[in-house]
């Protein structure tokens, strides 16, 4: 068994230990990050002792790291500045007090496996996540305390002259884009279906594809004041306001698409439907599908900086020539449509939706499921509705779960994936369950799934119930901050977090990830264009997104905890070990902490 262990994806490193008891009199670990010529980094501490002071140097040689885990968020940025991909960790325990730290004699340093920081999840697959966290004391500080949301955005819009703010956030996305564009500029075709697309950076590449691009565009509809015509009097309220009229932000966007000599399908949904994919296929010069992108991100300045968000590229014939086949349908449905919004998502569309497909890639075996699946769209939710197939198979996975469940969401409605944990949660009180979603609708839903109860109707400005395992995103935006923290911003539009993903036992032979377009929930299978697919035997590619979801997590659970139990209190680091240790274990010294025996648990395999 390795007793540190170190997990990565293209985006950051996690790094878990123990020494199999609790480690009497260490206040802290010093963490020294190892590069491919040995050379030893130690790792910053953004949290200080009391009564600090202003300090330059917050190494955790100085300021001990209390925590049996950690977040390596800074390799992404030294592997780009010095082209080295591998890395290990050092783990010293150290013991004293504040400015007289020093090695522990007992307790010997601990060094991790090797990983790298990379995209490449083996068989032919790249998985991708951004930094999409507004909601941190390092964008504060960049904001220099100008939390102006409209300045935020031109900020991570500029592509072209200060592109600081808008790299560090969209990590890798903006290349892994441009790049399976990239694949057509000299031969083949690009074929495309896509909901939101603002991004001027990506649609200047999407256009120089010219006749080389086929896309399917849907609408991105939002509700205005329509200043043309005079207000009048709400009912209710009796308050003077303008009607409102439906405009579609990806209007600009079309136009150039289609002046540049693209072929463009315009697939203008109707109200309660959404055309929500967000996927790229390369179809080479013979007419054969080779690849196909898809995920989470939608194409604007928002989608790759302020939100969450995942995306994957696989090269294989069958599973990019399966999408090509549901481009195709959408095309035939959109065609079939004659404008008439109303006649989208025929009968025809949905039954060919309605049949999954299994393919294997290597060792790993796909199944796929595009939306809308079901006969008919969904009216109001009733008892009685009929589960969606592909809900059907998702389901399943969740069932089948033996060590963990782990999930980000935006929005998923109800019933979904937050529901169906839950109640495997229920079933199987040993599962470790973690969850972190935008809409507190979801995590509301856990909650009482995972008590049997029903959310009561609450009034508004009233707090919801939520269980520690799964949480809906919140930032320090009001008073009861840490001394010393800045005040942040948690939302530059509607989304927090945006990935829509599932992983469950990761460390398992049998590891699932589920991921795609879909929320994960009825509502998108009723109504939505969308793709889903469920990936299994793939333990790279679950590892990564296992990173991924534990990294958000971590992110929102500290902030949620601090804000119901913090009271304006300190978040700065323990002056005695036991305060500290405590948290990690119990009273026989043995692990207590959660997520730190999970993390153990797969370092049994390395």
């Amino acid at each position: 068994m390795q007793n540190a262990i170190a997990f990565s994806n293209n985006d950051i490193i996690t790094i878990a230990w123990s020494y199999g008891k609790k480690p009497v009199g260490c206040m802290g670990f010093a963490i020294y990050r190892i590069d491919d010529k040995g050379i030893e980094i130690p790792l910053p501490n953004k949290a200080v002792f009391k009564n600090t002071g202003q300090v330059e140097d917050k190494s955790s040689v100085k300021f001990p790291i209390q925590k049996f885990y950690w977040k390596d968020v800074y390799v992404r940025m030294v592997s780009e500045e010095t082209n080295n991909k591998t890395f290990s960790y050092k783990i010293v325990p150290m013991q004293g007090t504040p400015g007289n730290f020093v090695p522990m004699d007992n307790f010997v340093p601990l060094i991790s496996n090797i990983v790298e920081i990379s995209s490449d999840v083996g068989n032919n697959m790249n998985a991708y996540f951004n930094r999409g966290l507004i909601s941190t004391q390092r964008i504060s500080k960049y904001l220099d305390g100008d939390l102006n949301i409209p300045s935020l955005r031109t900020k991570i819009g500029d592509y072209k002259g200060d592109t600081e703010l808008r790299d560090s956030l969209s990590g890798g996305m903006v290349e892994a884009l441009i790049d399976f564009m990239d694949r057509a500029k000299n031969s083949g075709k690009i074929y495309a279906g896509l909901y939101e697309l603002g991004d001027e950076q990506l649609i200047e590449n999407l256009c120089g594809l010219g006749n080389k691009l086929s896309i399917v565009l849907s609408n991105s509809a939002k509700k205005e004041d329509d200043t043309s015509k005079p207000k009048y009097a709400q009912k209710k309220t009796g308050k003077m306001v303008y009607p409102q009229k439906t405009t579609d932000d990806n209007d600009p966007a079309r136009e150039k698409l289609k002046r540049s000599g693209a072929l463009v399908y315009d697939r203008v949904m109707p109200d309660s439907h959404i055309g929500h994919n967000k996927f790229l296929i390369y179809v080479d010069s013979s007419g054969t599908a080779k690849a196909v992108l898809y995920g989470s991100t939608n194409w604007t300045g928002t989608g790759l900086c302020t939100q969450t968000n995942n995306t994957i590229v696989i090269d294989d014939e069958l599973l990019a020539k399966r999408y090509l086949e549901y481009w195709n349908k959408m095309v035939e449905d959109t065609v079939a449509a004659n404008k008439v919004k109303t006649n989208l998502q025929g009968s025809v569309f949905r039954s060919w939706n309605n049949i999954g497909k299994s393919l294997n890639i290597g060792e790993t075996s796909v199944q796929s499921w595009f939306s809308p699946n079901t006969p008919k769209a969904r009216g109001k939710r009733s008892p009685d509705e009929i589960c969606p197939s592909d809900m059907v198979e998702v389901i399943k996975c969740i069932d089948k779960a033996q060590h963990a469940i782990l999930f980000l969401a935006f929005y998923p409605g109800a019933p979904s994936l937050a529901n169906w944990s839950a109640l495997a949660l229920k079933n199987k009180k040993d599962l470790f369950v973690r969850g972190m979603v935008t809409n507190d609708s979801a995590s509301e839903g856990f909650y009482y799934d995972l008590i049997g109860g029903t959310p009561p109707k609450r009034d508004k400005g009233v707090p919801i119930k939520e269980d520690y395992r799964v949480g809906s995103a919140d930032a320090f935006t009001g008073t009861n901050i840490p001394l010393g923290w800045q005040k942040e911003i948690l939302s530059a539009g509607f989304a927090i977090i945006h990935d829509k993903i599932m992983v469950i036992d990761p460390f398992s032979k049998d590891c699932t990830v589920i991921m795609g377009s879909h929320n994960l929930g009825y509502k998108a299978s009723y109504d939505n264009d969308e793709n889903l697919t469920i990936i299994k035997g793939n333990k790279k590619l679950s590892l990564a997104y296992t990173t991924h979801i534990l990294d958000i997590y971590d992110h929102f659970s500290f902030r949620i905890y601090y804000k119901k139990y913090g009271n304006g209190s300190n978040a700065f680091l323990e002056d005695n070990s036991e305060k500290f240790l405590g948290k990690y274990f119990n009273a026989a010294g043995k692990i207590k902490n959660e997520q730190l025996n999970f993390w153990m648990n797969g370092a049994l395999d390395i």
